[in-house]
């Protein structure tokens, strides 16, 4: 993430802020109004503002690295009067600021080719997932079967201790892309 900072945060709100898998990908999982979700490198807070629709008892959290992109998070969200139980953070996927066993649902909605470490990012993944729960890992476009960075990605996730459990490319009139369900093993 070292190439993120003020500047790119506001070009990135600006282009890529409100993008369609953010609501594609949260109207996929059907979360539980009482759930902790954690969204990792959750940029302006979008995925988090439509989960707040399903996720009315519970509490989201929103984790992003660049301070710009958590003040342009709270900036949108604050006009949201349905998402109240919405709280941002400094932090990253490498150093989660969350209690161990406490996130039902973590989301990497675009980011996870983002982090700095992948591997110490799944470790506190596994770490801040209470036991039965789901790590959510969309990518905009996919990974089609028999590319390399398809078998890289998932051979990263299966010796991270992490199993999938669901699969699925979803698609609209302006974006396709992969949305996988991961659960500890």
């Amino acid at each position: 993430m070292s190439d993120w900072n003020a500047e790119t945060a506001e070009w990135y709100a600006h282009k890529y802020g409100e993008y369609p898998t953010n609501k594609l990908g949260i109207e996929a999982l059907k979360l539980p109004d009482n759930s902790i979700v954690i969204d990792i490198g959750c940029g302006t807070g979008c995925a988090l503002r439509h989960a707040a629709k399903q996720v009315t008892q519970g509490v989201l959290i929103g984790i992003d690295p660049v301070p710009r992109m958590i003040e342009i998070a709270r900036e949108k969200t604050t006009s949201d009067s349905t998402a109240n139980n919405i709280i941002f953070k400094v932090g990253s996927a490498e150093d989660i600021p969350i209690e161990n066993n406490s996130a039902d649902f973590i989301l990497a909605f675009d980011s996870f080719d983002h982090w700095e470490n992948q591997q110490q990012g799944l470790k506190e993944i596994h770490r801040v997932l209470k036991p039965e729960g789901c790590f959510i890992v969309v990518k905009d476009g996919g990974l089609p079967n028999g590319t390399e960075a398809r078998q890289s990605f998932l051979e990263t996730l299966a010796s991270s201790a992490f199993k999938i459990v669901e699969e699925q490319t979803l698609e609209d009139d302006e974006v396709s892309f992969t949305l996988w369900i991961y659960e500890k093993e």
